[in-house]
């Protein structure tokens, strides 16, 4: 018996009718290996033994309209984000009109901030929230930052913001939603890809 084992790729091989010449001499004198192949032959024996699963064809008909709905929250979410957006664009030029220095600092920051605002919108549609499942307690979390966003973008779209520094503050408070629920999503797709 020699020093080296067979490895599972070499015993696979075996086991499948393609083996090596060494591996199948090895094979006859090492009670290790031996083990091994018929750990493996029984592995596959018993997989091969389990029932074939069928899923009920009744259930498209229960979850189609769940489907149909969450497409139609989905469209709904995103045309209201683009209305949010463009409502927040005309009311953030009126609020931050040129005037002093320091109203210009304030519209360099509140630039960056929507700058940084829209890239994490972007990077959460290229995550594709929804595509994968999700532990429900990510899940709740998830749901929580959404209605945190939703009820940020219906604050900065009210008329009655009007104070550059308080649109600021939310737009720093939405960017900050919006990077916890891109770390949540990121999360749970990195999970998912194992």
């Amino acid at each position: 018996m020699s020093g080296r084992h067979g490895t599972p790729e070499e015993l696979l091989a075996l086991r499948d009718g393609e083996g090596s010449g060494w591996m199948r001499e090895h094979i006859t004198t090492c009670a290790a290996c031996a083990a091994e192949l018929r750990g493996m032959e029984q592995m596959r024996a018993r997989l091969r033994a389990l029932p074939a699963f069928h899923p009920p064809r009744d259930r498209w008909e229960k979850i189609a309209p769940l489907v149909r709905q969450e497409r139609e929250r989905r469209r709904v979410r995103s045309w209201a984000g683009i209305a949010t957006a463009a409502a927040l664009s005309g009311l953030t030029f009126l609020a931050l009109r040129p005037g002093t220095s320091d109203i210009a600092a304030e519209r360099a920051a509140l630039q960056r901030v929507m700058a940084q605002s829209s890239a994490l919108e972007q990077a959460l549609q290229a995550i594709g929230p929804g595509t994968h499942s999700m532990p429900a307690e990510a899940a709740m979390v998830a749901a929580e930052l959404q209605d945190r966003l939703s009820q940020l973008d219906v604050r900065l779209a009210s008329p009655q913001l009007t104070q550059r520094s308080q649109a600021l503050e939310l737009w720093r408070e939405r960017a900050g939603v919006l990077s916890a629920l891109v770390d949540v999503h990121s999360t749970r797709a990195a999970a998912a890809s194992f």
